[in-house]
């Protein structure tokens, strides 16, 4: 019945006769089996299909993870325009449209929802899903789980913990680009049995030709992309590394009688959304973009997917040239590999590792940090990046490793200070008065009138009731839930110690909260162990991402059949009949591309000493490094001495390990301490850091919250008895 039933939603609502691939079986296992599935699909494959049918046929509520906005809103219009009952639910919504969805939810006439892994964190939204029944949890862009994975997300990693604590009946996840390791990796996290959950469709298409060219400069590169251009029989993208790459590639082409667009993640979300529609609705438009062009791009007559700068990863090539030719028709997939290049991509992946004595600092602020009254430690992640010069996203990893493979801390929402609330109907508000708990005493207690309806601070209301102020909000959020009340919730507060402050006249910069689990090591030796297995873990994933860039060189060069090596890389050593596709520029030529990418082993003395005039710390090797290699970091741009200086990325040319161990030497002679300029301005972020030996005493007489040694190790966390067990 099941089946007989998602095969008349297929034709009743897309006017397919029949499913795709493997689509029917992946449909089967969710619908009859009852069980969690991995869908291995390449680009434009149908693997939303195989959540949306399952969807409509189930009961409860369909829930799906999905990493962006705008393709969130792509799928979520295109389900409303067929009849669907979808909406997504994100930071874009004003307040009506955002209650509206929660009311449909949970009155369970929703059937499916699409929200970004960062939700997850939400103690509103979290508590509006134990209210409902998750009969589907659909992860899209699965790989995102995975460390071994080029798209790795820190939040990605919390939403198995998720799907137990819910109590989800089925999950399944979907990726176009996974390895072996990625699919263990993703199978291990869901308890997706691999022996009948996995299911895999080939990533050979026969109508994509791929071709590699060398170029050293780039005016050789255009010289062979215009005939090109002139010569597409429709739409083309061309791939660049960077922003102002875009800008000047399109620069280029214009004066030779070609209009392209321009398309990166620097462009305002309107202008973005303008050229994504012209180049979906254009014959033959041309696009010039960096990777953030392509997600949600439903263009199948695309014949030219060129990557102008050589891709850091299989995974990227794989998935980008995956949008030519969805159609069938033949299609050019051509990279061009610069040896100018590579010092901008291995720049990507070393600009991500930390220096270790930051991490150490960073770590006793966590550790030292006294909890709030409701438990939680707060930090400023902004302006961490800033003290530790630590990258956004780094920081984000290691307070998820806290949280996920030492068992320290869990993330919790941000908490707003004011919530307005409006009554929705005249009953709803009577109840709201009638209500009798100690909570709802207080908030009728401190509230004040505005615009018809009420106003409250729930922190002063807390600090006089002698309630929590979770409490209080919590309160807030069930009359919303029983639909009683709208509330809008603003500042959310920045603290400062046990003390809270609302920023009026300055930018508010989110302050996020971590419950604390179990107490962090504070003695200087368990932070410098626990720091030690972290820095471990931060120098493999560098090592693993120069690996990966190697293994697209390797690719691009090998004596094989490029899109049989592609296949192999994901597993499929048969996929091309006979191992010769005959179109690609191995199969043309019976030869592999010549190319040397080996960096300068031995930097020049004189480049050296002029960094070092240019940046008087010899504190971290590294920071110079990177200064010399043209990595940025937070620290070089407090400092100015990153983008703008001249300077800057002046020994790209050189090898990067053997930057910092020239470096090193210097840093050694001054005794790794920081200039005396640096730590006398007042007005650097870095004037103000405690170096960890000035702090480590305190550390050790002043702990009072007890130490572990140095943490669990770095193994995955563990989940506990539940559905999947």
């Amino acid at each position: 019945m099941a089946m007989q039933q998602a095969h008349k939603i297929l034709k009743d609502v897309w006017g397919f006769e029949s499913f795709r691939l493997s689509q029917e079986a992946v449909i089967n296992r969710l619908l009859v089996e009852n069980d969690n599935a991995l869908v291995l699909y390449p680009t434009g494959g149908g693997k939303s299909l195989t959540y949306q049918v399952p969807a409509q046929c189930l009961e409860g509520l369909t829930l799906v993870i999905s990493p962006l906005i705008a393709l969130m809103k792509d799928q979520v219009d295109g389900l409303c325009r067929r009849g669907v009952k979808a909406a997504n639910l994100d930071s874009t919504l004003d307040v009506a449209r955002s209650t509206w969805v929660k009311q449909e939810v949970l009155s369970g006439s929703m059937k499916l929802l699409y929200v970004a892994p960062e939700r997850l964190n939400n103690e509103s939204f979290i508590n509006m899903m134990s209210r409902v029944k998750i009969s589907l949890l659909a992860v899209d862009e699965a790989h995102c789980i995975s460390q071994w994975g080029a798209s790795f997300r820190p939040e990605y990693l919390k939403i198995a913990r998720f799907a137990e604590e819910m109590d989800v009946e089925r999950v399944l996840c979907l990726t176009a680009t996974a390895t072996k390791e990625v699919a263990d990796d993703i199978c291990k996290a869901f308890l997706i049995n691999p022996a009948g959950g996995v299911f895999r469709t080939s990533t050979y298409r026969s109508n994509l030709a791929f071709q590699v060219q060398v170029a050293d400069t780039l005016d050789q590169k255009l010289n062979s992309l215009i005939p090109l251009l002139k010569s597409r029989t429709g739409p083309a993208i061309v791939y660049v590394t960077l922003q102002k790459q875009a800008v000047e590639v399109a620069d280029y082409l214009r004066p030779h009688g070609l209009e392209p667009m321009v398309y990166h993640a620097g462009l305002p979300a309107e202008d973005r959304e303008r050229v994504q529609n012209a180049f979906m609705s254009s014959e033959k438009g041309i696009v010039c973009a960096t990777i953030a062009f392509g997600m949600g791009v439903d263009c199948p007559n695309i014949r030219q997917v060129v990557h102008l700068s050589m891709p850091k990863t299989i995974e990227n090539y794989s998935q980008e040239v995956g949008r030519a030719g969805r159609d069938g028709l033949p299609s050019t997939c051509l990279m061009f590999l610069s040896p100018s290049d590579i010092p901008i991509l291995e720049g990507f992946a070393r600009g991500d590792t930390c220096a270790k004595k930051d991490m150490e600092l960073w770590l006793q602020e966590v550790a030292l940090k006294q909890p709030d009254t409701d438990g939680t430690i707060n930090f400023n992640h902004y302006n961490q990046t800033k003290i530790y010069d630590i990258r956004q996203n780094v920081l984000n990893l290691l307070y998820a490793q806290l949280e996920l493979d030492y068992n320290y801390i869990r993330a919790v929402t941000p908490f707003y200070s004011i919530y307005d609330i409006s009554s929705k109907t005249a009953d709803g508000m009577k109840k709201v008065m009638a209500s009798t708990s100690p909570a709802a005493k207080a908030i009728r207690t401190y509230w004040m009138p505005k615009g018809g309806g009420y106003q409250i601070d729930v922190v002063t209301a807390a600090s006089y009731s002698k309630l929590d102020r979770a409490t209080l909000a919590r309160q807030i959020t069930d009359w919303e839930f029983d639909g009683h009340i709208f509330s809008k919730p603003s500042q959310v507060r920045v603290v400062c110690g046990i003390t809270c402050i609302v920023a009026q006249s300055i930018p508010l910069t989110r302050s996020q909260r971590y419950a604390v689990l179990e107490p962090i090591p504070t003695t200087t030796a368990e932070i410098q162990n626990l720091a030690t297995l972290m820095y471990d873990r931060m120098l493999k994933r560098e090592e693993d991402a120069i690996e990966k860039l190697r293994k697209v060189i390797s690719f691009a060069t090998n004596d094989d059949c490029l899109p049989q090596s592609l296949a192999s890389y994901f597993g499929e050593e048969d996929a091309v009949p006979g191992g010769l596709c005959g179109k690609c520029t191995f199969c043309k030529t019976g030869s592999g591309i010549e190319f040397d990418p080996a960096a300068e082993a031995n930097p020049d003395p004189a480049q050296i000493r002029a960094i070092l005039n240019a940046c008087p710390d010899r504190d971290d090797p590294r920071l110079l490094a990177r200064m010399a290699f043209g990595i940025t970091s937070p620290r070089l741009m407090v400092s100015k001495l990153s983008t703008s200086h001249p300077l800057f990325g002046s020994m790209g040319s050189c090898d990067f390990n053997a930057l910092v161990a020239a470096f090193d030497v210097e840093c050694k002679k001054a005794g790794y301490a920081k200039s005396e300029t640096s730590l006398s301005t007042p007005s650097s972020s870095y004037a103000n850091k405690r170096t960890y030996s000035q702090t480590s005493s305190y550390q050790t007489t002043k702990s009072t919250r007890g130490g572990r040694g140095g943490g669990r190790g770095g193994g995955s966390y563990k989940r506990g008895r539940g559905r999947y067990s």
